[in-house]
């Protein structure tokens, strides 16, 4: 049985880290929005002001939508529900965003969505050709 790839993301960089048994793949994601059991709802990562700026501008396509299209699920700062919701923005986020997938991890009471943006293969110095 393989093993699970062990990652960490960090929200200021953006960026989603996985550990694989060959090669780390290094992704910049966007911070969809989260959710929390103990209040319940999804709220988007734009209404969240303890999320670095740079999520919610990565998200500016997906609100764009909401208000040209008059969609309030995507133009509400909170929404009733929980993962299922949650889940429901987050692929809207990822097909808006032409997103190559998508993230979820659970973080204590918190649970966060994150759409990968970008993936690359991290190259060690000594396997960059010469």
């Amino acid at each position: 049985m393989q093993a699970t790839p062990s990652f960490r993301w960090d929200l200021d960089s953006a960026t989603l880290v996985l550990q694989g048994p060959l090669h780390e793949v290094v992704a910049t994601v966007c911070l969809v929005g989260t959710t929390s059991d103990s209040e319940g709802g999804f709220v988007w990562s734009w209404a969240n002001e303890a999320i670095p700026r740079q999520h919610g501008e990565a998200l500016e396509v997906v609100h764009d939508f909401g208000r040209e299209h008059h969609l309030a699920l995507l133009t509400t700062a909170r929404i009733p529900g929980g993962r299922p919701e949650a889940t429901e923005c987050l692929c809207i986020a990822a097909r808006l965003q032409r997103a190559a997938g998508t993230f979820i991890d659970k973080q204590g009471d918190v649970t966060l969505y994150f759409t990968i943006l970008h993936l690359q293969v991290a190259m060690d110095a000594d396997q960059l050709p010469h």
